[in-house]
């Protein structure tokens, strides 16, 4: 039984190697450069030993942002607990993400290096199906914060949740990428602007247009 759990430890001790060593070159390179004997040498692992555990590197990738979204979904399930609305669940969403990215800001840049590489990718591996499916659970938390508004009035029937659901997380996404890179954005602009004020703008808007308006 001993020798076995070493085992296990070993094998998951090796796997987290290889995401850490994945997630960091990522960031740091780009998805299209990235290699899989890159992530190898990162790891100190033979590169026959990162096939061992992901098929390929978009397996790779999927492995990597499916422990994102790991960290996420706790955080975000706490404090979609403590909401008082759905309008106040949507805003809420938006602001875990925002939060989230603001303390890993590295998972971020991953996040957008591989989402902006604009390739086909392989969804067949075991891999990219459990992250399909934790992004299904993401993407859910958002789609029941509206539904949930329109339930209790906080939120416009006429909205359809899952599109609008996407829509502010694509917004967001612009946001928090402004955000992390307030200092070149700065130098873009030809008057001074408050940059960390564009995060409460966005959710305040967002929040304006999904409001129920009151009869008159």
């Amino acid at each position: 039984m001993a020798v076995a759990e070493r085992r296990e430890r070993e094998r998951i001790a090796r796997r987290e190697a290889i995401l850490d060593a994945a997630q960091r070159l990522t960031a740091e390179v780009g998805y299209q450069a990235l290699r899989m004997d890159a992530v190898a040498d990162a790891a100190e692992l033979s590169k026959g030993t990162i096939y061992l555990y992901f098929a390929n590197k978009e397996a790779l990738c999927a492995g990597v942002a499916s422990r994102l979204i790991d960290e996420l979904l706790p955080v975000l399930e706490k404090n979609l607990a403590k909401t008082s609305s759905g309008l106040d669940a949507v805003q809420q969403v938006l602001q875990t993400y925002f939060d989230f990215t603001r303390e890993h800001p590295h998972h971020f840049r991953f996040a957008v290096s591989w989402l902006s590489s604009g390739e086909r990718m392989d969804d067949s591996t075991e891999a990219f199906q459990l992250y399909r499916e934790r992004v299904g659970h993401v993407l859910q938390h958002a789609v029941t914060a509206i539904e949930r508004g329109q339930a209790d009035g906080s939120v416009r029937l006429d909205v359809d949740p899952l599109p609008q659901a996407l829509q502010l997380w694509s917004s967001m996404l612009g946001v928090i990428l402004i955000n992390l890179n307030k200092e070149s954005v700065s130098q873009r602009l030809p008057m001074p602007v408050d940059l960390d004020q564009v995060v409460n703008v966005h959710i305040e808007a967002m929040a304006r247009a999904l409001a129920r308006k009151e009869r008159s």
